[in-house]
């Protein structure tokens, strides 16, 4: 275990903005169920799940007000997840976000709400702005077949497009082009050549598990295993944090208890909350004890 019981959630966003308005609609009207953290200033805005997919989103008009300690916490909630994280906003210090092309910070995709209902609906852009440049990717089996089928060797491509062998190998080895340059062999090719960007490389299935302390999200400990607990300790403004944990509960963790703390005097018993000591939660050391731990008290 990591780390202190304190929770990064001091503040919180004035108003709601139409931007967050939006990413919601894009998310409910396609069946998602939502852990709305929008009104939290914390690692995470919202949650989202279908049978399929899972993302950890981020809502911030200007991307560069981004930091990287916060974006830290968002990654590690996605893997123990298994979800995608992903950034939605509008421009950043210099300029307005373009749809259908995925921008990066601290390696997390940023897009549009344009782009992100795109990717919901399983169109994922084939572009990424990366160091300033556009680049466009390919499928490295569809790009040598359309050249093989059009009589071309991979020298003939080079010349027709004004680059080198060397690079087409590359196109068909799984590497991005420059845009003019993977305009000019869509215009030759056509375009069932291109590939969708690879949103973030470890979403899925290879979630972690373990007991996280975190700091700036809507819990203190997050317990990850075969099921999940959220844990806050009872400290603060205590009805707050059980609302929040209450949100959570069916789509970002199966389970929540308050902690409550040695030398703190905090009623919990009207809440009808459960509840784990700090001794306690020191003294069960795996995930699944204190799932067990927990899931009793529901029941």
């Amino acid at each position: 275990m990591q780390g202190r019981y304190d929770s990064g959630n001091s503040g919180v966003r004035p108003g709601s903005s139409s931007l967050i308005g939006a990413v919601l609609s894009a998310f409910s009207s396609r069946g998602y169920k939502i852990a709305n953290y929008s009104d939290v200033r914390g690692c995470v805005d919202f949650v989202a799940v279908n049978d399929d997919e899972k993302y950890v989103v981020r809502v911030l008009s200007n991307v560069d007000a981004l930091r990287e300690e916060s974006v830290e916490e968002f990654v590690r909630l996605a893997g123990l997840l298994g979800a995608t994280p992903i950034i939605v906003g509008e421009r950043t210090k210099r300029d307005s976000l373009q749809d259908d092309v995925i921008y990066r910070r601290y390696g997390v995709p940023v897009v549009t709400v344009a782009t992100l209902a795109r990717i919901l609906d399983g169109d994922v852009p084939t572009s990424e702005v990366y160091n300033g440049r556009m680049l466009v990717y390919f499928d490295p089996d569809a790009l040598r077949t359309a050249r093989q089928s059009k009589g071309l060797s991979q020298n003939d491509l080079a010349q027709r497009i004004g680059t080198t062998k060397d690079s087409v190998y590359r196109y068909e080895h799984g590497y991005p082009a420059l845009e003019p340059v993977a305009r000019r062999i869509v215009s030759i090719l056509g375009d069932d050549v291109l590939a969708p960007v690879r949103l973030f490389e470890s979403a899925g299935s290879n979630q972690s598990k373990g007991v996280f302390s975190f700091r700036r999200a809507p819990w203190d400990i997050f317990v990850a295993g075969a099921k999940r607990v959220a844990l806050s300790a009872a400290r603060g403004v205590v009805r707050r944090k059980l609302e929040l944990l209450q949100r959570g509960k069916g789509v970002v963790h199966d389970y929540y208890a308050m902690i409550v703390m040695s030398g703190i005097r905090v009623s919990v018993s009207d809440l009808h909350v459960p509840t784990i000591s700090e001794e306690e939660l020191q003294e069960l050391k795996k995930p699944k004890d204190i799932v067990r731990r927990v899931e009793e008290e529901f029941e």
